[in-house]
């Protein structure tokens, strides 16, 4: 049995939509404690890891260890139909393979229901990277250099160079560079064992950043020099880390 009751809708949503910027189909491992998702894009460019606790919940109930395997986009077009004011209950119901999302105004109520799938077969490990370098920034900040880097080209580099962080893109259109010193109001933290630097899809990191701006105010990279990279977005409850391959030779 699974079954929760959120009255806020809105910060359960962007998290949602978050994931879909991946994930188009993922699995939900729950249990007591919380709602946990390890999946992979379908191209196995990008990872996401994230945990819900059960107190971001206003209910929580779980029995046992339930699996939960939807089409995280198909999910997103009912939980868009629901109002910010609405009260609203997710059960999962395992023996008719479906998801319940009902919503309660005053004595007004909407049921939805949709399918779940089957549970995937691919299990997909965690990472296991050393990186060398570390920044933790602004998120804001973190997208807005992105959107600079968007003008130019479809590929963006991260370097972490002495007492600096630096996000840059050249192409035919000519270049963008962004860059942070160590003193910084946005650079929250900066560290490195090595100078590191890595290039990336630009859509991948425009599309996550972008997704995930309305949940996270500060943003944890790590790096190693032509290694994947890994976002770790603050939440004020819960774990939202993205991994995401380099591209190499660009």
């Amino acid at each position: 049995m699974f079954e929760v009751e959120i009255s806020r809708i809105d910060p359960f949503r962007s998290l949602m939509k978050a994931l879909s910027v991946i994930v188009e189909e993922g699995t939900f491992n729950m249990d007591e404690a919380q709602m946990k998702l390890l999946a992979m894009d379908p191209s196995h460019v990008a990872m996401v890891d994230f945990e819900l606790p059960h107190e971001f919940f206003d209910k929580y109930t779980c029995e046992g260890e339930p699996k939960l395997t939807l089409n995280i986009g198909e999910f997103l077009k009912f939980l868009d139909r629901v109002e910010r004011d609405e009260q609203v209950t997710i059960k999962l119901e395992e023996d008719n393979a479906r998801l319940i999302i009902r919503c309660r105004r005053g004595g007004h109520t909407r049921r939805f229901a949709m399918p779940i799938l089957e549970p995937l077969d691919e299990e997909v490990p965690q990472p296991k990277i050393t990186f060398k370098a570390s920044t933790r920034i602004l998120t804001h900040s973190l997208r807005r250099a992105i959107k600079d880097a968007s003008l130019v080209s479809e590929h963006v580099r991260l370097e972490v160079a002495g007492d600096e962080f630096k996000i840059s893109a050249t192409g035919d259109m000519g270049s963008a560079l962004s860059e942070w010193k160590r003193d910084s109001d946005e650079l929250l933290e900066l560290k490195a064992e090595e100078e590191s630097n890595a290039t990336f899809t630009l859509s991948y990191l425009q599309d996550i950043v972008n997704a995930v701006a309305t949940s996270s105010e500060v943003v944890t990279l790590e790096l190693s020099t032509d290694m994947p990279i890994k976002m770790d977005f603050e939440l004020p409850q819960g774990r939202l880390v993205y991994y995401l391959a380099p591209c190499i030779g660009v």
